[in-house]
């Protein structure tokens, strides 16, 4: 069966996209990338705060005893980070602290994410609808709260690890429908291994590869990847205990179910929290759905791809629900989680794919529209959903130049720092340095009082991009 024209029993029929629908399209896609460009520029926060704190620490104490290994691979929250720790050893040792790097690498691992995202969803379309079906999925896998994360330099972990993860999935599954040679499978399995070096996140690729190996009844790929991926997890793990967390998930297992289905329907969860609930049971069961029903053994590639990129967002909502439960409850779902979801949601489109080529072969001109209609609604999206990220890129910029300011409130123990004393003297330390001193889109200083009527907006930073755990 081929990947590119489906097989529906229906006589070939001309599936261009209309005129309009292509131009309509192709408008779409320039206006939301022309606006994700000014949203990540936008959003830049350079100065470190939070989780960096720690990170600057960590390389101070590596230029002390000099031990490269255990810099670069010590675990921090139980992720091990050695792309963002070179990153910043790299700005700190040689560009005089930029951030410039940190974000250079999430920009590219989004961008990476997004092209291949867009190139299955092209490549599993029927010829004339690869276009809307391309483009529809690079606005999922560009959504304002993923650029948010590229643009943030302590949430870069998570777009280095959809990157790495997609290109891991992408190369598991051969062009062809012929074997998998040996030198693209080690490809993949470095892959699947270096995205959790990313984000430990990444360790819900090996139970999505394994799956769908199964289902294709390829028992070798299955060995190898069973193997290579128990024996990484273990030296992962080595010398951690997740315990904690998962015995919070085990004390209250309501509120980790509960966390699982918010999680799921972000990014919109943030914006109905009560209502979350309801848009993940909603995700769920298609997901449940299209793994039941698709990549059997007989599936083209584009299932199989598909269903490997729905199962590795499942796993990363269960390692989410069996890992923040303690830290705050079933509302705990970050709006910098949301790029976990955005190969569920790409490889959903492309499993709908069959039934729109379908109703393409009856209805061309109304199929395109569609497409084009859903790229114009996720556009207006972007643009809504880009407006509440800046507002929460620009308070985060704020509240850090306020507390370096000498300023005080109690929100910046969520925002800056648990330990504000030592974040005092960490920035003091740079400053003494000149390292990290320079920020972009300040704007003005607030005015007196300012901090002391913000509480309410200053949670923002903290429930959406605070923290890399």
């Amino acid at each position: 069966m081929s990947d590119r024209i489906l097989n529906t029993g229906l006589e070939a029929a001309d599936t261009r996209l209309s005129d309009p629908a292509r131009v309509v399209t192709l408008l779409a896609l320039g206006g939301y990338l022309l606006l994700s460009a000014c949203l990540l520029w936008r959003s830049i926060v350079l100065r470190p705060y939070s989780d960096m704190l720690d990170w600057i620490v960590h390389y101070d104490q590596f230029r002390a005893n000099g031990d490269l290994a255990g810099y670069l691979l010590a675990p921090h929250n139980f992720h091990r980070l050695p792309w963002t720790f070179a990153a910043l050893a790299l700005d700190m040792g040689v560009l005089g602290g930029t951030n410039l790097p940190l974000i250079a690498l999430g920009t590219a691992g989004l961008g990476l994410a997004a092209a291949l995202l867009a190139r299955e969803a092209a490549r599993a379309a029927p010829p004339g609808l690869a276009l809307g079906a391309g483009t529809v999925a690079a606005m999922l896998a560009l959504m304002a709260g993923n650029i948010l994360d590229a643009a943030t330099p302590i949430n870069i972990t998570y777009v280095q690890c959809v990157g790495l993860s997609v290109l891991a999935i992408v190369l598991a599954q051969p062009a062809s429908e012929g074997t998998r040679g040996p030198w693209l499978g080690l490809a993949a399995l470095a892959c699947a291994m270096a995205s959790a070096f990313g984000n430990a996140a990444g360790l819900a690729l090996w139970p999505a590869l394994a799956f769908v190996a199964w289902r294709q009844g390829d028992r070798r790929w299955l060995a190898a990847v069973t193997i290579v991926g128990a024996a990484f997890v273990a030296l992962y793990a080595w010398g951690q205990s997740p315990g904690g967390a998962v015995g919070g998930a085990t004390h209250d297992p309501a509120a980790a179910g509960l966390l699982f289905l918010n999680y799921l329907a972000l990014p919109w969860t943030r914006a109905v929290p009560s209502l979350g609930w309801l848009g993940g049971l909603v995700v769920l069961a298609l997901c449940l759905a299209a793994l039941l029903l698709k990549g059997r053994a007989d599936a083209p590639r584009a299932e199989r791809v598909a269903c490997a990129l729905i199962l590795f967002s499942l796993g990363t909502a269960a390692m989410a629900a069996l890992g923040r439960v303690a830290d705050g409850g079933a509302s705990n779902v970050p709006l910098r989680y949301a790029v976990f979801l955005a190969p569920a949601h790409v490889g959903l489109l492309m499993l709908a794919l069959p039934y729109a080529d379908r109703l393409a072969r009856t209805k061309p001109a109304g199929t395109g529209g569609v497409l084009a209609a859903i790229a114009v609604l996720l556009l207006g999206q972007q643009a809504a959903m880009g407006l509440a990220a800046v507002r929460t890129s620009d308070v985060t910029r704020r509240l850090v130049t306020d507390f370096q300011s000498g300023l005080r409130a109690p929100q910046m123990r969520q925002a800056i720092h648990p330990d504000l004393d030592h974040a005092a003297a960490v920035y003091a330390s740079l400053r003494h340095r000149a390292l990290y001193q320079r920020e972009l889109n300040l704007g003005s200083p607030p005015p007196a009082g300012r901090l002391r009527t913000a509480e309410g907006r200053a949670k923002a930073p903290a429930a959406g991009i605070s923290g890399a755990n």
